[in-house]
């Protein structure tokens, strides 16, 4: 709050102007002395300031509107009606329970890189093709006559996704062999990988003569993962023949060879690639 001003002379003081000379000091209307005058005005004004100060205190918080333009009354705004707003009017706030445009920006999941070193599915020949999908393990796996589809990352599940697309175009393969259940098996759900390699096998079985189930490789990063991934195996071995599937036994040929496996302890070497192809291919040739 402003300092109270002190109480002035009495407007004909004489000892205010007893030694002043000029005869404008004066006012000839009233007789007061001039500035004597501008000290009450200022005091009259400086009161009129400290109460409608009080009164703003003592108003809400919500009443309070400060303009750029000068002062905005209660009144002027509730006249303007909240509807007709733009949405370009709030300068850039959004008031709460104003529903934002019903044009928003769709965020789609992105979509597993596929890595195809070979011929497109659709340049393949119907019924004389055989085609290798799976994940980052097969990226670099060269077979004779076959189609690879590398799915980095991919689990059991996406695998099956992919086939259901190629099945709804109606292509057909004479043999297709699957490598994947790794990226599933990190995931502690054992039994949900089997029933996604049961789902997928039947489903490759209906778009192709010759289905054959490639398995893992040794994992050895920490020993739960080697449990796991060797439990996968074993049950694998034993699920495909009794269910009409070939196996690839990757893990007896992997063991115990140094230089089969990167230093990540999950993907081949180029000798293990090496590897890979020719047990893929072995298998390939017995179903013949």
């Amino acid at each position: 709050m402003a300092t109270t001003l002190s109480a002035s002379p009495p407007l004909s003081c004489p000892m205010y102007h007893m030694f002043s000379d000029d005869p404008t000091s004066f006012s000839e209307d009233s007789g007061r002395c001039v500035k004597c005058s501008l000290v009450l005005d200022l005091e009259a004004r400086l009161e009129q300031l400290e109460a409608g100060l009080r009164t703003v205190e003592a108003k809400p918080a919500s009443q309070v509107v400060t303009c750029s333009a000068g002062r905005a009354t209660r009144a002027n705004l509730e006249s303007t009606p909240a509807p007709s707003q733009k949405p370009g009017d709030s300068q850039g706030f959004v008031p709460v329970g104003r529903k934002r445009s019903a044009k928003r920006k769709i965020l789609e999941h992105p979509r597993l890189h596929v890595s195809n070193r070979f011929s497109p599915l659709s340049d393949t020949p119907a019924e004389h093709s055989t085609l290798v999908i799976g994940s980052s393990e097969v990226r670099n796996v060269e077979l004779p006559a076959a189609t690879v589809r590398c799915y980095p990352g991919a689990r059991v599940g996406d695998i099956e996704g992919n086939l259901r697309m190629l099945a709804q175009s109606k292509s057909r393969f004479r043999r297709v062999v699957i490598h994947a259940g790794g990226n599933d098996a990190q995931r502690r759900q054992s039994e949900v990988v089997k029933l996604n390699v049961t789902s997928v096998s039947k489903l490759a079985k209906t778009m192709s003569d010759t289905v054959i189930f490639s398995g893992p490789l040794p994992n050895l990063v920490s020993d739960e993962m080697y449990s796991r991934f060797s439990s996968f195996n074993r049950w694998l071995s034993r699920w495909c023949p009794e269910n009409g599937v070939g196996f690839v036994d990757n893990w007896s040929t992997f063991w115990g060879k140094p230089g089969l496996m990167r230093r990540d302890g999950v993907h081949p070497t180029r000798d293990g690639v090496a590897l890979l192809s020719r047990n893929i291919s072995a298998s390939l040739s017995l179903s013949t």
